[in-house]
């Protein structure tokens, strides 16, 4: 019997990485190479397939119904949660930079992906949490856990860059 392909569900609070890291599954899953998709919404060719969300997407604001996505895909798909962390004062300022979401804004919308995470960890559902201050600290290694989960033989790591350093540079010039 041949294996299911693999859907991976690639989620996490806005600018928290998830794009990214939906850029490098679909690239070790065979779908895109590194680069050549945008890593917004789908990334399926028949086969395997990687989708990524930022909690929330789209404007004004949408939340997904990830059970639905459940419904639809595990009949056909062997499916993984990604869930994309990082500190979240540093994916609130960067939502403030980005975009001028107010604080407020940012935190009530943290908070909805925060619930939705958590029913995904609460589930049966294979998840994986992914940080982004350890992957910049660990890089390669981190990413063989990550390949590992998905039962994936890769060694794949793009170039990095540590998007935190440069917030906490502009801080320490500005402190006292």
């Amino acid at each position: 019997m041949n294996p299911k392909p693999k859907c991976v569900f690639v989620l996490g609070p806005e600018s928290t990485g998830s794009k990214f890291l939906a850029k490098i599954c679909s690239h070790v899953l065979g779908i895109h190479q590194f680069g050549h998709w945008d890593g917004t919404a789908w990334s399926d060719k028949g086969g395997h397939c990687v989708l990524h969300r930022s909690l929330p997407y789209e404007n004004p604001p949408n939340f997904p119904d990830v059970f639905k996505w459940v419904e639809e895909k595990e009949p056909n798909y062997e499916l993984f949660f990604v869930m994309t962390t990082r500190d979240i004062t540093m994916s609130q300022l960067s939502r403030y930079e980005r975009w001028k979401k107010p604080s407020d804004t940012a935190a009530k919308e943290s908070e909805r992906a925060r619930e939705i995470m958590v029913s995904v960890l609460k589930s049966d559902q294979k998840s994986f949490l992914w940080s982004y201050e350890t992957f910049m600290f660990l890089k390669r290694d981190y990413l063989a856990q990550l390949y590992a989960f998905l039962d994936i033989s890769s060694d794949f790591l793009p170039e990095l860059i540590d998007g935190n350093a440069k917030k906490v540079k502009s801080a320490d010039a500005s402190a006292p």
